[in-house]
């Protein structure tokens, strides 16, 4: 029976992470990884909890426990990454994190001896990417235009000219106006090196190639506070953007406009993210700054160092006509579909040759946290569990059962594919939703 309670648990914790944009889909390296990180009580209690923020008395009621037993628990699961808890007017609220930009990452952030950190990094990575057909990663490519990250474009071209950017597509910018800042180990490093595959990209350019994981605003306090990350001051979190774009690494920042609250410096050998995005090529993720390389065909020698830097393999050598009428090494071949615009390529180039552009292809950035969560989850399906955040009460799993079918019908689908409706509907939602952002 003890076995049987134990594996209903595990299963509830699921279907509730499953809920979230982001997705949790089945998979016996995930109940492995739940079973790690979470006791049977942290379990049960947090496959109970409502998707939004919610406070400890909120939160005791519905797992039928006193405030004053709870809130220690609660405080538990923050310290270990398993919750998120802001304050407001003195008391806690608490947000169950996804798996991702969630949990997984923040079990990796710092060295913990209590945890197998070697086995969890097997774990997380067989259940990410070594089933393309049923993973995680499979999951989070679904989603198409709205994802949880957005590429940077670096900001000067190969000859050191600036790239003409708005401030929100600027990583400096995002940095800059964030407030707070903190750095952490870089999870897929840190999974890498507990596979033993150290990254081979990332050591020159930054003092610590694990130490370039940088959180912003209101989550940066958080680890600091929890001692996931250590607090550093704005000219720091800038020196290992710095480091970082000189060592060829991709920024993939927070897909919003405003209040961005994490940055990755990315290789091609390590970021699952990237490794994902290769693995899932034809499907419909989209992920794109905007811009685009352009090769001036009379600079460029064909040595093919942009293509031996283009972290998703977007690049390809270019091909001689077969009567001798190209150049003997001609220009690299892009994939403009599958490009990042990240620029990478460019600051490989030493001849000046690689230019970004805006592209044609432009996607929509979301205002702020809201809005992009609100856009995954009606990508995905899972809208109603947004709007409706009441676990406890009928009428809302009624609303949640009615959201998701008119979804899912061929009219409702149609309808908010539309950008001009889709766009209102969202910012109608976002007005209405109460807690906007971290503070």
């Amino acid at each position: 029976m003890g076995h049987l309670s134990l594996k209903h648990a595990r299963e509830a914790l699921r279907r509730r992470l499953d809920n979230n944009p982001v997705g949790a889909p089945p998979h016996k390296a995930l109940y492995e990884i739940l079973s790690m990180l979470f006791s049977d009580e942290e379990a049960a209690i947090a496959a109970a909890l409502p998707y939004g923020f919610s406070s400890t008395r909120r939160i005791a009621g519905l797992v039928e426990r006193a405030p004053e037993e709870l809130e220690p628990v609660l405080d538990r699961m923050a310290d270990k990454g398993l919750l998120f808890d802001i304050r407001r007017d003195g008391k806690a609220l608490w947000y169950l994190n996804p798996l991702v930009i969630g949990f997984f990452e923040f079990s990796m952030m710092r060295i913990r001896p209590e945890l197998d950190q070697k086995a969890l990094a097997h774990l997380v990575h067989e259940y990410a990417l070594e089933d393309p057909a049923r993973g995680f990663m499979h999951e989070l490519g679904k989603g198409g235009e709205t994802q949880l990250f957005r590429p940077l474009v670096h900001e000067e071209n190969s000859a050191g000219e600036p790239v003409e950017v708005l401030d929100f597509e600027r990583a400096t910018n995002m940095i800059s106006e964030a407030g707070a800042w903190s750095i952490g180990l870089c999870h897929c490093r840190h999974v890498k090196l507990h596979m033993d595959r150290p990254c081979r990209n990332s050591t020159r350019g930054v003092s610590d190639p694990l130490a370039v994981c940088l959180s912003l605003g209101g989550p940066a306090k958080f680890f600091a506070r929890r001692g996931m990350a250590r607090a550093v001051e704005k000219e720091e979190a800038l020196d290992v953007l710095a480091g970082s774009r000189s060592a060829g690494l991709v920024q993939l920042g927070d897909n919003v406009k405003q209040k961005g609250a994490f940055m990755c410096n990315c290789c091609g050998c390590c970021c699952e993210v990237l490794e994902g995005y290769r693995m899932l090529r034809e499907s419909p993720m989209v992920m794109t700054s905007g811009f685009l390389p352009e090769v001036a065909e009379e600079k460029c020698n064909g040595c093919n160092n942009c293509v031996r830097a283009c972290p998703v393999q977007a690049l390809s050598p270019g091909v001689a006509a077969e009567d001798g009428s190209d150049k003997e090494k001609p220009p690299p071949v892009l994939d403009a579909g599958f490009c990042l615009g990240c620029g990478v390529c460019g600051t490989k180039c030493n001849r000046g040759a690689i230019r970004m552009e805006r592209g044609p292809r432009q996607v929509h950035t979301p205002a702020d946290m809201m809005e992009k969560m609100l856009h995954m989850a009606l990508d995905r399906g899972k809208l109603q569990y947004l709007v409706f955040d009441a676990p406890e009460k009928v009428s809302h799993k009624a609303a949640r059962a009615f959201i998701g079918a008119m979804l899912n019908l061929p009219p409702g689908s149609l309808l908010l594919a539309n950008r001009q409706i889709r766009s209102r509907f969202i910012s109608f939602l976002a007005s209405s939703a109460p807690v906007k952002d971290v503070p």
